[in-house]
């Protein structure tokens, strides 16, 4: 019995440990992280700094901000979801949690918490995403184009 007990204790431990490890992400889909062994020229880039038609919701968010307990729909780590349906129009102009700033801020798009919180020197803490590498210049041309579209006056 105590063996079974102490069986039980050290699962327990070994969950929440990784849980609180960060967002490993999953390997359900693992072409989502064919990038990781890719040379640096890989990937569709057209070499200067367009988005090359990249969509972060779909290419960049899910193996790298919606996996774990991170922010996903169910999880909302500082309360930010890059899940759910309605992006980019719910992030704009929302405050961040943690910090000052707003997720995307339609009057300055360069200084968006949702970007500076990519870079090597970012707002309130931690680089993202959190225990992984960061984002290679395609992947932060591409969120960075996706934020500008969203503040965008129509055409």
């Amino acid at each position: 019995m105590r063996s079974l007990l102490s069986t039980s204790l050290a699962a327990i431990a070994s969950s929440a440990l990784w849980s609180l490890a960060g967002c490993a992400g999953s390997l359900d889909h693992p072409e989502r992280f064919a990038y990781v062994n890719a040379p640096p020229d890989a990937g569709g880039g057209t070499g200067d700094d367009s988005d090359a038609g990249c969509d972060p919701v779909k290419d960049i968010f899910p193996p790298n901000c919606t996996t774990g307990a991170c922010h996903s729909a169910s999880s909302q780590q500082g309360s930010l979801d890059l899940q759910s349906s309605g992006m980019p129009a719910r992030l704009v102009d929302k405050k961040a949690k943690g910090g000052p700033g707003l997720l995307i801020d339609s009057a300055h798009p360069d200084q968006s918490v949702l970007l500076t919180k990519l870079t090597d020197a970012p707002p309130f803490q931690f680089q993202m995403p959190l225990g992984a590498p960061a984002l290679s210049a395609d992947e932060m041309a591409c969120v960075t184009a996706w934020v500008q579209a969203a503040v965008a006056p129509p055409p």
